[in-house]
């Protein structure tokens, strides 16, 4: 089982790839990538070391702004 991490923790739908860094040949193998699905269908992608961080790092602020929220019901029915 993987490591305690507090953004998984906090957000349910936030899967992170940290992809592969070459240490010898200071290069990335695979880009690290993100991807968060709320309840409610909206979707965040980032891909690339500085995105992936700048979303994690982000994510309560940029989802607050962009999230419809839940689906209202319609007038007259419950």
């Amino acid at each position: 089982m993987p490591a305690d991490w507090p953004p998984a923790r906090a957000y349910f739908g936030l899967h992170v790839d940290l992809g592969d860094y070459h240490i010898k040949r200071g290069i990335w193998l695979a880009y690290p990538t993100a991807h968060f699905t709320c309840r409610w269908g909206c979707e965040l992608d980032a891909v690339g070391p500085v995105d992936v961080a700048h979303l994690t790092e982000h994510l309560t602020a940029h989802h607050a702004r962009t999230c419809p929220g839940p689906p209202t019901p319609a007038p007259g029915r419950t």
